[in-house]
């Protein structure tokens, strides 16, 4: 069986190259319109030839998410994106609109056809359906267990099987949620939600207007709607042996340090997997949920993965982000100032940094080390004690093993929740 696929988030040019820097097989991104996710950072139309020239270059491939569903008014304009592809066209485009799907076999047909979950595949008839309309891989719908996942690849073999393995779930099947748009008028399904899935309710009886009455013992209010975050890492084995091509880290609208953090796991998972024939210690299992626990996150769940729906996978205490760390900067260049001593970094700064802080350097291959920022220094050449966030930096720093697209992280303030 081939190896699985490891498919990051790229919500833009930064978050792209840490994606590949930590070992993704693939990335998937969005154009200016037409995708799930209107405020993740997508790329502009001059802007992706370039990414999909940078992924080749690299050796990874691309793919581009035009899965909204499209209004008649549309369709014109979509027809003309898809023609301004064809000098440089992703390796897939990822759709979920039967009229896209015409529209991209007609106009790019070329180019290979993923479906995304958002068409609700959850059955072999219906993933064969697809096949046969052009597609070569189907993102199954969040809500099937392993063993719905076997069925569908052992009556559909030739067909590439994708799944989510990370990252935040909707209350909605397969995301197909209406919520925002009634409360919102931001439709989730045109790549506008609102999330208003994490607000707290409370219960109100019609004879007694303004009188609230908790769902749960919160002040708050209870999120009754509110779902923990997916992970599936320990389940990685199992769904290799369910025939699994692909799997999907969701988050192109998190941080970089959210992208990089987990897709150095799977990554690490995945290649163990592949080596280790004995089985992959519980101990380095521990480590790497650990290092999960590191980004923020909801809490973890398994979803649907053993055949209903986990105990744990709604929270409804609250819908707060869990933070144990910070994304403190990226590394952008490096110069030794003295082999074997000091290293001079060119950073860019996503937290405070101040003069004599210490960071931890988190590396892609898990060369991980801590490091003392000796001296800060800005691009005017001003000696400074005080970075803020937005900002370029030069920082003389304690020796280490350093690389450009290395992460610097530190802890939490006081451990909070965020």
């Amino acid at each position: 069986m081939a190896e699985i696929e490891l498919l990051a988030p790229a919500g833009n040019w930064e978050k792209l190259k840490v994606a590949i820097a930590y070992g993704a097989d693939a990335v998937y991104f969005g154009g200016p319109d037409f995708s799930l996710r209107r405020h993740a950072g997508n790329f502009s139309a001059a802007q992706l030839p370039k990414v999909v020239a940078y992924c080749r270059n690299h050796g990874v491939r691309a793919y581009l998410a035009v899965n909204c569903y499209l209004h008649p008014r549309e369709l014109e304009s979509f027809s003309s994106f898809l023609l301004s592809l064809r000098g440089q066209p992703p390796d897939a485009l990822i759709v979920s609109d039967p009229g896209a799907v015409n529209l991209c076999r007609e106009l790019l047909p070329e180019v290979s056809l993923h479906l995304s979950t958002q068409a609700n595949t959850t059955n072999p008839q219906a993933a064969r359906f697809w096949q046969h309309q052009g597609i070569r891989r189907v993102n199954l719908a969040r809500e099937l267990s392993l063993n719905d996942i076997a069925a569908v690849h052992r009556e559909n073999p030739s067909l590439e099987l994708e799944v989510f393995v990370h990252g935040a779930m909707c209350v909605a099947y397969s995301g197909r949620c209406l919520l925002s748009s009634v409360l919102t008028g931001r439709s989730a399904n045109r790549g506008d939600c609102a999330q208003p899935c994490r607000w707290g309710y409370a219960l109100v009886e019609e004879t007694r207007p303004g009188e609230y009455f908790p769902l749960e013992e919160d002040p708050r209010g209870s999120y009754v709607f509110n779902s923990r975050d997916l992970c599936l890492l320990e389940h990685l084995p199992a769904l290799k042996a369910a025939g699994v091509s692909s799997v999907k880290i969701e988050g192109r609208m998190k941080s970089s340090y959210y992208v990089a953090v987990v897709t150095r796991v799977y990554r690490r998972m995945l290649d163990l997997l592949a080596r280790e024939k004995g089985g992959i210690a519980q101990e380095t299992i521990t480590f790497l949920k650990n290092e999960l626990s590191r980004v923020s996150h909801r809490g973890y769940t398994s979803g649907f993965a053993a055949g209903k729906l986990a105990e744990n996978a709604q929270n409804p205490k609250d819908s707060a982000y869990i933070r144990n760390s910070r994304y403190v900067a990226l590394v952008l260049e490096v110069e030794f100032v003295e082999e074997g001593q000091d290293v001079r970094l060119l950073l860019a700064v996503k937290d405070p940094l101040q003069r004599g802080q210490l960071v931890e350097v988190v590396d892609p291959d898990f060369r991980d080390f801590a490091v003392c920022l000796l001296e800060l220094e800005n691009m005017e050449g001003k000696r400074v004690s005080v970075v803020h966030p937005g900002q370029k930096v030069k920082v003389v720093c304690t020796a280490g093993t350093f690389r450009p697209g290395q992460i610097l992280r530190g802890p939490a303030d006081d451990g909070e929740e965020t």
